[in-house]
């Protein structure tokens, strides 16, 4: 079977990116750990940091230069409760811009959506009125807050 894992640009830092990613995962109490490196030339100059977030492999891309990642492309976090969105929002935001709607950038220029997996269940069984009730809700918020979300379901 194929495996899918992004490989992310993060020019000339991603040394200090897996560091943090590593960090702010650890320290919300997820899985993370340094998988490897892979290293070129003569010199060993380092290429990309292997990492593996909450169990997802991802690759840091270090090469020269000034490209950025796009915000066209975002790492979508499910965090099973509420806790777990405030301890990874506030770690991945440390350096970042907050966006909306569940969305930040991070120090690096990676775009995250941060979003409390009982808001799928709740977007899967909505009908129209709680659907309609969830998206005013989402669109008034930048973190996004489980209980406020819970409320707007029921009405």
């Amino acid at each position: 079977m194929a495996t899918l894992a992004p490989c992310i640009w993060i020019p000339e830092r991603a040394e200090e990116a897996a560091a943090f990613y590593l960090s702010a995962f650890r320290a919300a109490g997820q899985p993370a750990e340094r998988r490897g490196e892979m290293r070129m030339g003569a010199e060993g100059s380092l290429i990309a940091v292997v990492i593996d977030l909450a169990g997802q492999e991802v690759i840091l891309f270090n090469p020269p230069g000034e490209e950025r990642p796009s915000p066209g492309i975002s790492l979508f976090l499910t965090c099973r409760t509420q806790a777990e969105v405030d301890a990874l929002w506030d770690r991945l935001l440390e350096g970042g811009a907050p966006i909306c709607c569940g969305w930040l950038k991070d120090r690096y220029g990676v775009s995250w959506q941060v979003v409390p997996g009982p808001l799928g269940d709740m977007m899967q069984a909505a009908d129209a009125a709680q659907a309609g009730r969830l998206m005013q809700a989402i669109q008034g918020m930048v973190k996004l807050d489980l209980p406020a979300l819970q409320r707007a379901f029921e009405g």
